[in-house]
């Protein structure tokens, strides 16, 4: 089922119980996801299209930092309780395929800190 977002969309392409769940997240040009973490789960995104730029806040001063870029094929880790936004800063739609796993792979745990 799709779920239309202010950034793009979300759909659960897999569900394998509360430990595991694949998504396809498309963010359109010259959009972001909240500066979020999750306290039960890790994520696993893999870039099927487009470029993928990738943002954390400092440890030491809570600024925004930027992690990487990632272009298509290639990966990022988001650990348990770090940190993260995604962004869309190009032209094209963007589309990543995010494993998540963990403890409890649901909606709920999303802890957004305000920019």
């Amino acid at each position: 089922m799709r779920v239309d977002r202010d950034w793009g969309y979300y759909q659960v392409l897999k569900d394998y119980g509360p430990e595991v769940k694949l998504k396809e997240l498309v963010v359109n040009p010259f959009n972001r996801l909240s500066m979020q973490r999750h306290s039960k789960r890790s994520e696993h995104w893999f870039v099927a299209k487009g470029v993928a730029t990738i943002y954390t806040l400092s440890e030491a001063s809570t600024d925004i930092e930027l992690v990487s870029k990632k272009h298509k094929f290639e990966t990022i880790h988001v650990g348990m309780n770090g940190w993260h936004m995604l962004a869309n800063e190009e032209k094209e739609p963007l589309h990543v395929i995010e494993i998540q796993y963990g403890q409890d792979c649901v909606e709920e745990d999303i802890e957004r800190k305000d920019l």
